[in-house]
């Protein structure tokens, strides 16, 4: 079976990708349908036989534009969903090496107090 790839631009982080999605290969069904339909357009003697495959194809061809689309769309959403959660997790790193200072900085403090005096007693 023959493999495609099918080329992507997208906007990731600010900046522009391309990017190849696939490879995919035909199925057995999609070439059944190409071969049916390559010999119904060749056996067509006039413009009205052509009508109906003509239709036929273009109402598939319109069908794998949609989901072509909305894989499309998806992987966007997927792609923005991972730089939010990248940069969240970065946030969350941040926060918790600021926690983590902030601890010791108050270890440090309790233990000079208990080695001095108490100022009242």
């Amino acid at each position: 079976m023959a493999e495609y790839g099918i080329p992507v631009q997208f906007d990731y982080n600010g900046r522009k990708r391309m990017a190849m999605m696939g490879p995919f290969q035909h199925s057995t069904e999609r070439e059944f349908a190409l071969t049916v339909n390559r010999k119904a357009i060749d056996d067509c003697s006039d413009l009205e036989q052509l009508k109906p495959v003509t239709k036929n194809l273009l109402e598939g061809w319109s069908s794998l534009q949609t989901a072509f689309q909305t894989l499309m769309l998806e992987n966007i959403q997927l792609r923005q969903a991972m730089a939010v959660k990248d940069s969240s997790l970065e946030a969350a790193d941040e926060m918790l090496t600021h926690a983590g200072q902030v601890i010791q900085q108050y270890e440090k403090q309790s233990k000079r107090a208990n080695r001095l005096p108490w100022p009242f007693g």
